[in-house]
């Protein structure tokens, strides 16, 4: 996740977006970083964090050389995000019981692409993020169908 909420700050910075179109992201970034600086530590590796550290540093500054290489990154974790959300189809798949998985956070992550599609609309119209966010949509309303199809019904005794 840390990966692709840094490919899509630096798409919105490389095109000059406005501010508003990516502000979360800087504070998810952070929120991820320092909750794997906090892994590293308690896990006794805080020198194992310097690689990541240089190999994401190194990434910022490469993604921005050429433009093609700004949209390939981008149309890359698009395609990421798809095959996590098809992976999480394919378990369901398989199990047919939804066990611990929440509806209404996938409910919540579909109304929130429905939001982006808007805003994107609204203020870029860029079309990678918007088939980004359309592509999520349609996944995201799609998860949230198949664990409320695959729910256990408690019986009451």
């Amino acid at each position: 996740m840390f990966c692709r909420f840094l490919v899509f700050l630096r798409y919105q910075i490389y095109y000059n977006y406005p501010l508003e179109t990516y502000l979360e992201y800087p504070i998810l970034i952070a929120q991820d970083g320092i909750l794997l600086l906090f892994v590293f530590y308690y896990t006794g590796s805080i020198k194992q964090a310097l690689p990541y550290i240089a190999i994401y540093s190194a990434g910022w500054h490469l993604l921005a050389i050429q433009k093609w290489i700004m949209d390939l990154a981008m149309n890359l974790c698009t395609f990421i995000s798809a095959s996590s959300k098809f992976a999480q189809l394919q378990s369901l798949w398989q199990t047919k019981n939804s066990g611990q998985v929440s509806a209404l956070t996938w409910g919540l992550a579909s109304f929130t692409c429905v939001t982006r599609i808007f805003t994107t609309l609204m203020t870029t119209n860029d079309l990678i993020v918007l088939v980004r966010f359309i592509v999520m949509l349609i996944l995201n309303i799609w998860v949230t169908i198949t664990v409320l199809q695959y729910r256990t019904k408690e019986k009451k005794t």
